[in-house]
């Protein structure tokens, strides 16, 4: 039975829930603010990452927009999922899966990441180039931004340690750790080249 009234209720509810987070991401916003300057940030936005519901990923999504160098339109953060680094930059069109970990990124438009996705800061966040310091005092010497194009999919519980072109497939449980072409799927530990894939996205 088609019940007109019941869709109406979803959109004012919805409505309701965003107009709610705002005011109640302003603390984490001032927060994650200060925490940028004493190098705490990825902890304030795991903090944020923890609230629930629909409500939740509003209030993620006022906290970023706030916070991250750029967020576009219709992106959302489902539970758990955070970013560690302020200076990402993430397009339009964006879903985040349950639990994932976003390093040092830049994401293009219209896509979509599964839960449980690790994307690493490069393949060497943690050098040991230099033999008169600790490998721990190294931690950050490697870190690089990594890019991932519009128009890609990421199944769950992959790792991603390279960038990712435009209109790209990474499976479930892939570790991808060389760069993955446009038009193709990347799939295994590490992930290979299974296919390309036709068609064309336009930003």
């Amino acid at each position: 039975m088609n019940r007109p009234w019941v869709k109406v209720l979803g959109v004012c509810l919805r409505a309701l829930e965003r107009a709610l987070a705002w005011p109640a991401a302003i603390p984490f916003i001032v927060v994650g603010r200060l925490s940028i300057l004493n190098g705490r940030y990825a902890e304030t936005s795991l903090i944020v990452s923890k609230i629930p519901f629909r409500f939740g990923e509003f209030v993620r999504y006022f906290y970023y927009r706030a916070t991250l160098q750029k967020i576009g339109k219709d992106v959302t953060f489902r539970y758990g999922s955070f970013c560690q680094y302020n200076n990402s930059q993430i397009g339009n069109q964006v879903l985040i899966g349950y639990y994932t970990a976003l390093g040092e990124i830049q994401m293009g438009n219209s896509i979509v990441v599964g839960g449980f996705v690790n994307f690493l800061s490069g393949t060497a966040q943690h050098s040991y180039a230099d033999p008169s310091k600790s490998i721990r005092s190294q931690a950050a010497a490697g870190r690089k931004t990594i890019n991932i194009g519009s128009d890609v999919w990421i199944g769950s519980n992959a790792v991603i340690a390279a960038n990712v072109g435009n209109r790209c497939v990474v499976g479930a449980g892939s570790v991808l750790v060389d760069e993955a072409e446009d038009h193709s799927v990347y799939a295994g530990n590490p992930a290979r080249l299974i296919k390309k894939i036709p068609g064309s996205y336009s930003n």
